[in-house]
């Protein structure tokens, strides 16, 4: 039987949140830092290679197709070896990707090296979520998601910050910079997973075995189907929410950019209070939670159907904040939830399948958008529908998900 990295339960609490918690807020911000920074830097890469605006959008595309074919065989992975192991190897691929980008001089290396960075992020997630559900207790454990997903939008404003000074430093020379700041990092996993003695898998049975497990799982079904809703509504709003108040409210550009940056801001906030939420108010249940948050998500939605010229300010702002803090908020909640459904020794291939629905849904539903908006000529017919769609998962996840299952109470 494979192997595990030792548990890290028998941690003080104090180790917990001063060791491991960095350790996994710093994966996702380095995973995130990268494949961010390629596009905020676009405007280099495309005169430094003599691309057009197809290919730049490419880098993006395959990016999330490599986290789709990573999904599944990454999280069973997690479940096999360990997240020390894995998250090695997923900042081995970072880096490789970073790198290999660093030295590209045309663009099917620069496609190659985005998918590079695809498959190492792919493997972040179900790890991360696999390594909180591990070291940290129950009453605490969606408050640690949502710090460790912080890493996200903090990578985010990294690679902002980063593609500015790459004027005067050469975007290669930041992705290069970014490689071995990954290889550090990757070291420090390496580090962590050597010291620890393994123990058996708890986990019986082959990966075939474990993912029919996963499939098979009522609670899991739930979550990724509502999973599926919830990441399309959000990605149709981090796609068209500034075209939307420029085109309906007639806002000017500086104040629909603020509007998207107070959504951005409301979103990490809410990642951490939405779980603090949950583990100190409700016990360590997320049900109620989940229905809660994507209840008020979905009237923001319908609310954003009736928005029309002269609406006031700070109307819109308000309505950005209350999607931001809710629509890009949810992600930490929900794997939680499905970390806990899952059987033990499977969170990884529970988190892989998760990820594989809400890439679908995040690919298809922004399409979906775009066609009513095109097909209407407003936003009326597309806000509803995005509405309905988020009304639609928080149905699944009450009437589908059940309290006191795995590591819920």
């Amino acid at each position: 039987m494979n192997a595990t990295d030792a548990a890290i339960e028998p941690q003080p609490a104090a180790g917990r949140w001063r060791g491991l918690i960095v350790l996994l807020t710093l994966s996702h911000l380095t995973g995130t830092v990268g494949y961010v920074s390629v596009m905020a830097m676009a405007p280099l890469i495309r005169a430094d290679l003599d691309l057009n605006a197809t290919q730049i959008g490419s880098f993006m595309s395959v990016f999330y197709l490599a986290l789709g074919v990573i999904a599944i065989p990454g999280g069973i992975f997690v479940d096999r070896a360990g997240v020390g192991k894995a998250l090695t190897v997923s900042m081995v691929l970072l880096a490789a990707g970073a790198a290999g980008f660093a030295l590209v001089g045309s663009y099917p290396p620069a496609v190659l090296a985005s998918f590079v960075m695809g498959l190492g992020y792919g493997l972040v997630n179900p790890a991360t979520a696999k390594g909180v559900l591990d070291g940290f207790r129950a009453q605490e454990r969606a408050t640690a998601m949502g710090v460790k997903q912080m890493g996200v939008p903090v990578g985010g404003l990294a690679a902002a910050g980063l593609a500015a000074g790459a004027a005067s430093l050469s975007w290669r020379g930041v992705l290069w910079g970014i490689a071995v700041a990954t290889v550090v990092l990757g070291i420090a996993w390496w580090l962590r997973s050597s010291r620890r003695k393994p123990r058996a898998a708890p986990a019986k049975g082959g990966s075939i075995a474990n993912l029919r497990a996963v499939m098979g799982n009522r609670d899991l079904t739930a979550i990724n189907v509502a999973g599926f809703f919830f990441n399309g509504a959000q990605q149709s709003l981090a796609t068209y929410l500034t075209l939307f108040l420029r085109d309906v409210a007639l806002a000017t550009q500086p104040f629909a950019s603020l509007c998207l940056g107070v959504a951005q801001v409301a979103g990490a906030s809410g990642r951490v209070l939405w779980a603090v939420g949950s583990d100190r108010l409700a016990g360590g249940r997320r049900k109620g939670a989940l229905v809660l948050m994507m209840s008020i998500a979905a009237a923001a939605a319908f609310v954003a159907a009736l928005v029309g010229p002269g609406w006031p300010g700070f109307v819109l702002v308000g309505l950005a904040a209350a999607a931001g803090a809710t629509v890009l908020a949810y992600a930490p909640m929900m794997h939680t939830a499905c970390a806990e459904a899952a059987a033990p020794g499977q969170a990884g291939a529970a988190i892989g399948a998760n990820l594989l629905a809400t890439a679908v849904g995040g690919a298809i539903c922004p399409l979906l958008f775009g066609a009513l908006v095109d097909a209407t000529g407003g936003y009326m017919a597309a806000w509803t529908a995005t509405g309905l769609i988020l009304a639609g998962g928080v149905a699944v996840i009450a009437a589908g998900l059940r309290e006191g299952r795995g590591g819920v109470p």
